[in-house]
Protein backbone atom coordinates (compact mmCIF):
# COMPACT_ATOMS: atom_id res chain seq x y z
CA UNK A 1 0.00 0.00 0.00
CA UNK A 2 2.77 2.45 0.93
CA UNK A 3 4.72 1.71 -2.27
CA UNK A 4 1.57 2.19 -4.35
CA UNK A 5 0.93 5.52 -2.63
CA UNK A 6 4.52 6.68 -3.07
CA UNK A 7 4.73 5.78 -6.76
CA UNK A 8 1.15 6.79 -7.49
CA UNK A 9 1.64 10.25 -6.01
CA UNK A 10 4.89 10.65 -7.94
CA UNK A 11 3.09 9.87 -11.20
CA UNK A 12 0.19 12.16 -10.27
CA UNK A 13 2.44 15.14 -9.53
CA UNK A 14 4.41 14.50 -12.73
CA UNK A 15 1.22 14.37 -14.82
CA UNK A 16 0.10 17.79 -13.60
CA UNK A 17 3.36 19.30 -14.79
CA UNK A 18 5.63 19.16 -11.75
CA UNK A 19 9.30 18.58 -12.70
CA UNK A 20 10.07 14.93 -12.02
CA UNK A 21 12.56 15.41 -9.19
CA UNK A 22 10.18 17.77 -7.38
CA UNK A 23 7.32 15.33 -8.04
CA UNK A 24 9.35 12.67 -6.20
CA UNK A 25 10.01 15.07 -3.34
CA UNK A 26 6.34 16.11 -3.10
CA UNK A 27 5.22 12.47 -3.12
CA UNK A 28 7.74 11.70 -0.38
CA UNK A 29 6.43 14.54 1.80
CA UNK A 30 2.78 13.51 1.37
CA UNK A 31 3.64 9.86 2.08
CA UNK A 32 5.54 10.90 5.19
CA UNK A 33 2.55 12.89 6.48
CA UNK A 34 0.10 10.06 5.75
CA UNK A 35 2.07 7.06 6.99
CA UNK A 36 4.54 8.53 9.49
CA UNK A 37 2.51 11.33 11.09
CA UNK A 38 4.56 11.34 14.29
CA UNK A 39 7.78 12.26 12.47
CA UNK A 40 8.45 16.03 12.69
CA UNK A 41 8.59 17.75 9.31
CA UNK A 42 11.77 19.56 10.33
CA UNK A 43 13.59 16.36 9.39
CA UNK A 44 12.84 16.96 5.68
CA UNK A 45 15.33 19.78 5.02
CA UNK A 46 17.90 17.99 7.18
CA UNK A 47 17.62 14.84 5.06
CA UNK A 48 17.73 16.88 1.86
CA UNK A 49 20.94 18.68 2.86
CA UNK A 50 22.54 15.50 4.23
CA UNK A 51 22.03 13.90 0.82
CA UNK A 52 24.35 16.49 -0.72
CA UNK A 53 26.81 16.69 2.17
CA UNK A 54 29.29 14.03 1.02
CA UNK A 55 32.87 14.75 0.06
CA UNK A 56 32.73 12.10 -2.69
CA UNK A 57 30.25 14.30 -4.57
CA UNK A 58 33.05 16.74 -5.32
CA UNK A 59 34.13 14.17 -7.90
CA UNK A 60 30.96 14.92 -9.87
CA UNK A 61 31.83 18.61 -10.09
CA UNK A 62 35.34 17.83 -11.30
CA UNK A 63 34.32 15.19 -13.85
CA UNK A 64 31.62 17.46 -15.26
CA UNK A 65 34.20 20.23 -15.68
CA UNK A 66 36.88 17.92 -17.08
CA UNK A 67 34.43 16.61 -19.67
CA UNK A 68 33.39 20.11 -20.70
CA UNK A 69 37.01 21.24 -21.05
CA UNK A 70 37.86 18.16 -23.10
CA UNK A 71 34.83 18.67 -25.35
CA UNK A 72 35.97 22.19 -26.14
CA UNK A 73 39.70 21.40 -26.29
CA UNK A 74 39.97 19.99 -29.81
CA UNK A 75 40.23 16.28 -29.04
CA UNK A 76 37.17 14.92 -30.89
CA UNK A 77 38.69 15.16 -34.38
CA UNK A 78 41.87 13.43 -33.22
CA UNK A 79 39.93 10.57 -31.65
CA UNK A 80 37.78 10.13 -34.76
CA UNK A 81 40.86 10.06 -37.02
CA UNK A 82 42.47 7.37 -34.88
CA UNK A 83 39.26 5.30 -34.82
CA UNK A 84 39.03 5.55 -38.61
CA UNK A 85 42.55 4.19 -39.01
CA UNK A 86 41.66 1.24 -36.79
CA UNK A 87 38.26 0.12 -38.11
CA UNK A 88 37.42 2.21 -41.18
CA UNK A 89 38.35 -0.65 -43.53
CA UNK A 90 35.51 -2.88 -42.26
CA UNK A 91 32.28 -2.92 -44.28
CA UNK A 92 30.23 0.05 -43.07
CA UNK A 93 33.51 1.67 -42.05
CA UNK A 94 32.27 5.05 -40.80
CA UNK A 95 29.57 3.33 -38.74
CA UNK A 96 32.27 1.38 -36.92
CA UNK A 97 34.34 4.56 -36.61
CA UNK A 98 31.35 6.22 -34.95
CA UNK A 99 31.08 3.44 -32.36
CA UNK A 100 34.82 3.18 -31.63
CA UNK A 101 34.99 6.98 -31.30
CA UNK A 102 32.21 6.76 -28.71
CA UNK A 103 34.16 4.10 -26.81
CA UNK A 104 37.25 6.30 -26.71
CA UNK A 105 35.26 9.43 -25.93
CA UNK A 106 33.42 7.69 -23.08
CA UNK A 107 36.70 7.53 -21.19
CA UNK A 108 36.80 11.32 -21.28
CA UNK A 109 33.27 12.72 -20.93
CA UNK A 110 31.32 10.08 -18.95
CA UNK A 111 28.10 11.52 -20.39
CA UNK A 112 25.84 10.12 -23.11
CA UNK A 113 24.58 13.57 -24.09
CA UNK A 114 28.13 14.96 -24.39
CA UNK A 115 29.13 11.89 -26.43
CA UNK A 116 26.23 12.37 -28.86
CA UNK A 117 26.93 16.07 -29.27
CA UNK A 118 30.71 15.77 -29.68
CA UNK A 119 30.94 12.65 -31.86
CA UNK A 120 27.68 13.33 -33.72
CA UNK A 121 28.64 16.78 -34.97
CA UNK A 122 31.78 15.27 -36.55
CA UNK A 123 30.56 11.85 -37.68
CA UNK A 124 26.99 12.41 -38.89
CA UNK A 125 27.86 14.95 -41.64
CA UNK A 126 30.83 12.78 -42.70
CA UNK A 127 28.64 9.66 -42.91
CA UNK A 128 25.90 11.42 -44.87
CA UNK A 129 28.49 12.74 -47.31
CA UNK A 130 29.77 9.18 -47.90
CA UNK A 131 26.29 7.90 -48.73
CA UNK A 132 25.01 6.62 -45.39
CA UNK A 133 21.42 7.55 -44.58
CA UNK A 134 21.00 10.51 -42.24
CA UNK A 135 18.63 8.51 -40.01
CA UNK A 136 21.02 5.56 -39.93
CA UNK A 137 23.93 7.86 -39.02
CA UNK A 138 21.93 9.48 -36.22
CA UNK A 139 20.77 6.07 -34.95
CA UNK A 140 24.33 4.79 -34.62
CA UNK A 141 25.41 8.00 -32.89
CA UNK A 142 22.67 7.94 -30.26
CA UNK A 143 22.81 4.23 -29.47
CA UNK A 144 26.62 4.12 -29.26
CA UNK A 145 26.47 7.08 -26.85
CA UNK A 146 24.98 4.68 -24.30
CA UNK A 147 28.57 3.51 -23.79
CA UNK A 148 29.52 6.94 -22.43
CA UNK A 149 28.17 6.44 -18.88
CA UNK A 150 29.26 2.77 -18.73
CA UNK A 151 33.00 3.02 -19.37
CA UNK A 152 34.67 5.14 -16.66
CA UNK A 153 34.66 7.91 -15.67
CA UNK A 154 30.88 8.03 -15.35
CA UNK A 155 28.57 10.44 -13.55
CA UNK A 156 25.66 7.91 -13.21
CA UNK A 157 28.03 5.31 -11.76
CA UNK A 158 29.29 7.79 -9.16
CA UNK A 159 25.67 8.55 -8.23
CA UNK A 160 24.90 4.84 -7.89
CA UNK A 161 28.01 4.32 -5.74
CA UNK A 162 26.82 7.06 -3.38
CA UNK A 163 23.26 5.69 -3.20
CA UNK A 164 24.34 2.07 -2.76
CA UNK A 165 27.38 2.88 -0.57
CA UNK A 166 29.78 0.85 -2.71
CA UNK A 167 33.31 1.56 -3.94
CA UNK A 168 33.55 4.04 -6.82
CA UNK A 169 36.80 2.38 -7.93
CA UNK A 170 35.13 -1.03 -8.17
CA UNK A 171 32.13 0.43 -9.99
CA UNK A 172 34.42 2.14 -12.50
CA UNK A 173 36.23 -1.13 -13.19
CA UNK A 174 32.94 -3.02 -13.44
CA UNK A 175 31.84 -0.87 -16.38
CA UNK A 176 34.85 -1.54 -18.63
CA UNK A 177 33.98 -5.00 -19.99
CA UNK A 178 30.22 -4.35 -20.36
CA UNK A 179 31.01 -1.10 -22.19
CA UNK A 180 33.30 -2.88 -24.65
CA UNK A 181 30.71 -5.65 -25.06
CA UNK A 182 28.05 -3.09 -25.98
CA UNK A 183 30.43 -1.65 -28.57
CA UNK A 184 31.04 -5.08 -30.12
CA UNK A 185 27.30 -5.86 -30.29
CA UNK A 186 26.62 -2.53 -32.01
CA UNK A 187 29.46 -3.10 -34.47
CA UNK A 188 27.99 -6.51 -35.34
CA UNK A 189 24.66 -4.83 -36.09
CA UNK A 190 26.38 -2.17 -38.23
CA UNK A 191 28.19 -4.86 -40.23
CA UNK A 192 25.03 -6.85 -40.97
CA UNK A 193 23.08 -3.76 -42.04
CA UNK A 194 26.01 -2.44 -44.10
CA UNK A 195 26.27 -5.72 -46.02
CA UNK A 196 22.53 -5.63 -46.72
CA UNK A 197 22.59 -2.01 -47.89
CA UNK A 198 26.02 -2.16 -49.53
CA UNK A 199 27.43 0.67 -47.46
CA UNK A 200 31.08 1.49 -48.30
CA UNK A 201 34.28 0.73 -46.47
CA UNK A 202 37.20 3.12 -46.16
CA UNK A 203 40.71 2.53 -47.44
CA UNK A 204 42.89 0.38 -45.23
CA UNK A 205 45.25 2.58 -43.25
CA UNK A 206 48.95 1.85 -43.37
CA UNK A 207 50.86 1.06 -40.21
CA UNK A 208 52.45 4.50 -40.43
CA UNK A 209 49.04 6.19 -40.66
CA UNK A 210 47.87 4.29 -37.58
CA UNK A 211 50.94 5.34 -35.62
CA UNK A 212 50.59 8.99 -36.66
CA UNK A 213 46.89 9.14 -35.77
CA UNK A 214 47.59 7.37 -32.48
CA UNK A 215 50.29 9.90 -31.63
CA UNK A 216 47.94 12.82 -32.36
CA UNK A 217 45.27 11.28 -30.10
CA UNK A 218 47.67 9.85 -27.50
CA UNK A 219 47.45 12.64 -24.92
CA UNK A 220 43.64 12.63 -25.05
CA UNK A 221 43.52 8.84 -24.74
CA UNK A 222 45.68 9.03 -21.63
CA UNK A 223 42.84 10.67 -19.69
CA UNK A 224 40.98 7.49 -18.59
CA UNK A 225 44.29 5.75 -17.88
CA UNK A 226 45.35 8.58 -15.58
CA UNK A 227 42.00 8.55 -13.78
CA UNK A 228 41.64 4.79 -13.35
CA UNK A 229 45.34 4.16 -12.85
CA UNK A 230 45.55 6.78 -10.12
CA UNK A 231 42.55 5.37 -8.26
CA UNK A 232 43.71 1.74 -8.52
CA UNK A 233 47.27 2.50 -7.50
CA UNK A 234 46.08 4.43 -4.46
CA UNK A 235 47.76 7.62 -5.68
CA UNK A 236 44.50 9.54 -5.29
CA UNK A 237 40.84 9.08 -4.43
CA UNK A 238 37.97 9.38 -6.92
CA UNK A 239 37.53 13.02 -5.91
CA UNK A 240 41.22 13.77 -6.33
CA UNK A 241 41.14 11.92 -9.67
CA UNK A 242 38.48 14.37 -10.84
CA UNK A 243 40.66 17.32 -9.86
CA UNK A 244 43.62 15.80 -11.69
CA UNK A 245 41.40 15.28 -14.76
CA UNK A 246 40.39 18.96 -14.72
CA UNK A 247 44.03 20.12 -14.49
CA UNK A 248 45.06 17.72 -17.25
CA UNK A 249 42.17 18.73 -19.53
CA UNK A 250 42.97 22.41 -19.07
CA UNK A 251 46.71 22.05 -19.70
CA UNK A 252 46.12 19.78 -22.70
CA UNK A 253 43.51 21.98 -24.35
CA UNK A 254 45.04 25.35 -23.54
CA UNK A 255 48.80 24.93 -23.80
CA UNK A 256 49.46 21.74 -25.80
CA UNK A 257 46.64 21.48 -28.37
CA UNK A 258 46.04 25.25 -28.09
CA UNK A 259 42.38 24.99 -29.08
CA UNK A 260 40.85 25.86 -25.70
CA UNK A 261 40.14 29.59 -25.33
CA UNK A 262 39.42 31.52 -22.15
CA UNK A 263 35.84 31.96 -23.41
CA UNK A 264 35.59 28.17 -23.72
CA UNK A 265 36.77 27.85 -20.11
CA UNK A 266 34.03 30.21 -18.94
CA UNK A 267 31.38 28.29 -20.86
CA UNK A 268 32.71 25.02 -19.45
CA UNK A 269 32.44 26.36 -15.88
CA UNK A 270 28.83 27.43 -16.45
CA UNK A 271 27.85 24.11 -18.04
CA UNK A 272 29.55 22.15 -15.24
CA UNK A 273 27.79 24.27 -12.59
CA UNK A 274 24.40 23.62 -14.18
CA UNK A 275 25.02 19.89 -14.44
CA UNK A 276 26.27 19.69 -10.87
CA UNK A 277 23.32 21.67 -9.48
CA UNK A 278 20.88 19.29 -11.18
CA UNK A 279 22.64 16.25 -9.75
CA UNK A 280 22.75 17.73 -6.24
CA UNK A 281 19.01 18.36 -6.19
CA UNK A 282 18.44 14.78 -7.36
CA UNK A 283 20.68 13.44 -4.59
CA UNK A 284 18.89 15.52 -1.97
CA UNK A 285 15.57 14.12 -3.14
CA UNK A 286 17.01 10.58 -3.22
CA UNK A 287 18.00 10.76 0.44
CA UNK A 288 14.49 11.76 1.46
CA UNK A 289 12.97 9.03 -0.71
CA UNK A 290 15.38 6.36 0.57
CA UNK A 291 14.74 7.34 4.22
CA UNK A 292 10.98 6.89 3.77
CA UNK A 293 11.48 3.57 1.96
CA UNK A 294 13.65 2.31 4.83
CA UNK A 295 11.34 3.47 7.61
CA UNK A 296 8.20 2.11 5.98
CA UNK A 297 10.07 -1.16 5.22
CA UNK A 298 9.04 -0.96 1.58
CA UNK A 299 12.13 -2.91 0.47
CA UNK A 300 11.12 -5.81 2.70
CA UNK A 301 7.62 -5.81 1.21
CA UNK A 302 9.02 -5.72 -2.33
CA UNK A 303 11.33 -8.64 -1.56
CA UNK A 304 8.43 -10.61 -0.09
CA UNK A 305 6.33 -9.91 -3.18
CA UNK A 306 9.11 -10.99 -5.54
CA UNK A 307 9.64 -14.23 -3.63
CA UNK A 308 5.88 -14.89 -3.66
CA UNK A 309 5.90 -14.69 -7.46
CA UNK A 310 8.94 -16.93 -7.99
CA UNK A 311 12.02 -18.07 -6.14
CA UNK A 312 13.93 -18.72 -9.35
CA UNK A 313 16.79 -16.16 -9.32
CA UNK A 314 16.90 -16.01 -13.14
CA UNK A 315 13.22 -15.10 -13.35
CA UNK A 316 13.60 -12.61 -10.50
CA UNK A 317 16.44 -10.90 -12.36
CA UNK A 318 14.39 -10.81 -15.54
CA UNK A 319 11.37 -9.29 -13.79
CA UNK A 320 13.40 -6.61 -11.99
CA UNK A 321 15.23 -5.69 -15.19
CA UNK A 322 11.98 -5.40 -17.13
CA UNK A 323 10.71 -3.01 -14.48
CA UNK A 324 13.90 -0.92 -14.56
CA UNK A 325 13.79 -0.85 -18.36
CA UNK A 326 10.19 0.38 -18.29
CA UNK A 327 11.07 3.07 -15.74
CA UNK A 328 13.94 4.17 -17.98
CA UNK A 329 11.54 4.69 -20.88
CA UNK A 330 9.69 7.42 -18.99
CA UNK A 331 12.15 8.92 -16.51
CA UNK A 332 15.48 10.70 -16.47
CA UNK A 333 18.13 8.10 -15.49
CA UNK A 334 19.38 9.94 -12.40
CA UNK A 335 15.86 10.56 -11.13
CA UNK A 336 14.97 6.92 -11.82
CA UNK A 337 17.81 5.78 -9.57
CA UNK A 338 16.09 7.50 -6.67
CA UNK A 339 13.23 5.01 -7.00
CA UNK A 340 15.10 1.92 -8.12
CA UNK A 341 18.13 1.68 -5.83
CA UNK A 342 16.51 1.91 -2.37
CA UNK A 343 13.58 -0.31 -3.38
CA UNK A 344 15.29 -3.11 -5.30
CA UNK A 345 18.90 -3.24 -4.10
CA UNK A 346 18.12 -4.87 -0.71
CA UNK A 347 15.90 -7.44 -2.43
CA UNK A 348 18.55 -8.22 -5.03
CA UNK A 349 21.24 -8.62 -2.37
CA UNK A 350 18.93 -11.03 -0.55
CA UNK A 351 18.78 -13.31 -3.60
CA UNK A 352 22.57 -13.21 -3.98
CA UNK A 353 23.07 -10.43 -6.57
CA UNK A 354 26.25 -8.47 -5.97
CA UNK A 355 25.60 -4.70 -5.53
CA UNK A 356 28.31 -3.96 -8.13
CA UNK A 357 26.60 -6.25 -10.64
CA UNK A 358 23.19 -4.73 -9.85
CA UNK A 359 24.60 -1.25 -10.37
CA UNK A 360 26.01 -2.00 -13.81
CA UNK A 361 22.89 -3.55 -15.28
CA UNK A 362 20.74 -0.84 -13.69
CA UNK A 363 22.82 1.88 -15.38
CA UNK A 364 22.72 0.04 -18.73
CA UNK A 365 18.92 -0.30 -18.49
CA UNK A 366 18.48 3.38 -17.76
CA UNK A 367 20.90 4.44 -20.51
CA UNK A 368 18.89 2.43 -23.05
CA UNK A 369 15.94 4.59 -22.01
CA UNK A 370 17.81 7.66 -23.28
CA UNK A 371 17.55 6.41 -26.86
CA UNK A 372 13.98 5.11 -26.78
CA UNK A 373 10.69 7.06 -26.85
CA UNK A 374 8.89 8.78 -25.24
CA UNK A 375 11.64 10.57 -23.23
CA UNK A 376 14.66 9.69 -25.36
CA UNK A 377 16.83 12.80 -25.06
CA UNK A 378 19.39 11.33 -27.44
CA UNK A 379 16.76 10.75 -30.14
CA UNK A 380 15.99 14.44 -30.41
CA UNK A 381 19.61 15.54 -30.11
CA UNK A 382 20.85 13.17 -32.82
CA UNK A 383 17.85 13.99 -35.04
CA UNK A 384 18.69 17.67 -34.72
CA UNK A 385 22.32 17.02 -35.71
CA UNK A 386 21.28 14.87 -38.71
CA UNK A 387 18.40 17.22 -39.69
CA UNK A 388 15.83 14.40 -39.83
CA UNK A 389 12.57 13.73 -38.01
CA UNK A 390 12.86 11.93 -34.64
CA UNK A 391 10.63 9.09 -35.84
CA UNK A 392 13.17 8.34 -38.59
CA UNK A 393 15.89 7.99 -35.97
CA UNK A 394 13.66 5.71 -33.87
CA UNK A 395 12.94 3.44 -36.85
CA UNK A 396 16.60 3.19 -37.83
CA UNK A 397 17.57 2.55 -34.20
CA UNK A 398 15.55 -0.67 -33.85
CA UNK A 399 18.35 -3.09 -34.89
CA UNK A 400 20.78 -1.28 -32.59
CA UNK A 401 18.31 -1.44 -29.70
CA UNK A 402 18.17 -5.21 -30.23
CA UNK A 403 21.98 -5.26 -30.02
CA UNK A 404 21.84 -3.24 -26.78
CA UNK A 405 19.32 -5.67 -25.30
CA UNK A 406 21.51 -8.64 -26.24
CA UNK A 407 24.46 -7.00 -24.49
CA UNK A 408 22.24 -6.23 -21.48
CA UNK A 409 21.09 -9.85 -21.17
CA UNK A 410 24.68 -11.06 -21.33
CA UNK A 411 25.65 -8.62 -18.57
CA UNK A 412 22.68 -9.68 -16.43
CA UNK A 413 23.19 -13.43 -16.67
CA UNK A 414 27.00 -13.52 -16.81
CA UNK A 415 27.97 -11.60 -13.64
CA UNK A 416 31.67 -12.19 -14.31
CA UNK A 417 31.50 -9.60 -17.10
CA UNK A 418 30.93 -6.97 -14.41
CA UNK A 419 32.75 -8.54 -11.49
CA UNK A 420 35.97 -9.87 -13.03
CA UNK A 421 37.96 -6.61 -13.07
CA UNK A 422 36.69 -5.34 -9.67
CA UNK A 423 37.95 -8.61 -8.22
CA UNK A 424 41.50 -7.33 -8.67
CA UNK A 425 40.77 -4.15 -6.73
CA UNK A 426 41.21 -4.62 -2.98
CA UNK A 427 40.11 -1.14 -1.83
Amino acid sequence: MTLVALLGLTILFALIGTPLVFAIMAASVVTLVLFLPTVPLVILPQLFINGMDKSLLLAIVFFFLAGELMNRGGITRRIVDFAQCLVGHIRGGLGHVNIVSSIFFSGISGSAVADTAAVGTVMVPAMVKRGYGAGFSAAITQTSSVIGPIIPPSIPIIIYAVLAEVSVGKMFLAGVVPGLLIGLCLMAAVYVISVQRDYPREDTASFGDILRSFWRAFLALLTPLIIIGGILSGSFTATEAGAVAVAYAFLLGKFILRELTWADCGQALIAAARGTATVMVILGASTLFAWIVANLQISRDVAAFLFSVTENPWLLLLGVNLFILMVGLFMDPLAAMIIIVPIFLPAMVEVGVDPIHFGIFTVINLMIGLCTPPVGYLIYLSASIAKVRPEVVVRESLPFLVALLVALLLCIYIPALSLWLPGFYAR
